[in-house]
C-alpha cells in the first residue's frame, strides 16, 4: 500500500512538472522565446503579391476630399 502511494505521488509529481510552461520563465513585454530565431525586424510577405489576377470591381475611387474635411473639421 505504501508503495501505491508512492507511485501516485510521483506520478502526480511528474505530471505537476510536465503542466509548467517554458514561457513562464520569459519577461514580460521582451522579445520572444526564440531570439536568435530570426532578425530584429521580420520581414512580412516580402515579395509577395497577394491580390495579382484578382479582378478589381471598381476601376476608380471616389473623391476623399470631403472625407478629409470632415476628419480635420472633427478634430479641431
Amino acid at each position: 500500500m505504501k508503495t501505491l502511494a508512492v507511485t501516485v505521488l510521483l506520478i502526480g509529481c511528474i505530471v505537476a512538472v510536465g503542466c509548467v510552461s517554458p514561457e513562464s520563465t520569459r519577461q514580460r513585454g521582451g522579445r520572444g522565446a526564440d531570439v536568435g530565431n530570426r532578425p530584429a525586424v521580420a520581414k512580412m510577405h516580402d515579395g509577395a503579391e497577394p491580390f495579382w489576377k484578382t479582378p478589381r470591381l471598381v476601376a476608380t475611387h471616389p473623391p476623399l476630399e470631403s472625407a478629409r474635411q470632415a476628419e480635420r473639421l472633427s478634430r479641431q
